[in-house]
């Protein structure tokens, strides 16, 4: 019993530390910068606000960009729309977007699109694996191009096994 009389309590050891000289030099640091815990925590939702604000704002110009894609396939203006996406964006994570790029007839603009479709394609939707396939299966029969037909059938190859 006595031993345990002697030892400080955690409370005790607790207000030790709050009185140390640590503790005192960190109070004095925090009113000289004039930023407090709250304050910081305040700067950072706005920061996190304006960030999120801005990437809405650019993930809505690029949705709609896409749909204007959509809407200009067989049309004149599509290719520039194409291009202008690309450059911006680069190419699109959906299958339904990518089928987009195939309708191009650029030669690197389609090899791109189809290493993309060679990387995302475990991860589509079963929709969008079959709508991919139609297109891919047209291509080796509808181009003149020897490199972009042995680049499509060997990713059909690879996609089925």
């Amino acid at each position: 019993m006595s031993e345990e009389q002697k030892r400080p309590s955690w409370r005790e050891i607790d207000k030790l530390k709050d009185a140390s000289g640590l503790a005192k030099l960190r109070r004095k640091m925090e009113k000289r910068e004039g930023s407090s815990p709250k304050e910081e925590k305040k700067m950072k939702e706005r920061y996190l606000k304006e960030l999120e604000k801005l990437f809405n704002k650019n993930n809505s110009e690029r949705e709609e960009l896409l749909m204007k894609l959509h809407q200009a396939v067989g049309k004149k203006e599509f290719k520039k729309l194409l291009y202008m996406f690309y450059e911006k964006y680069g190419l699109p994570e959906g299958g339904r977007d990518l089928i987009l790029f195939l309708e191009s007839n650029e030669r690197e603009l389609m090899l791109k699109t189809i290493e993309k479709i060679r990387e995302i394609f475990p991860q589509l939707t079963l929709l969008e694996r079959e709508a991919l396939l139609a297109k891919l299966k047209t291509i080796p029969l509808s181009t003149k191009d020897e490199i972009l037909a042995y680049k499509v059938e060997k990713l059909l190859r690879d996609i089925r096994t």
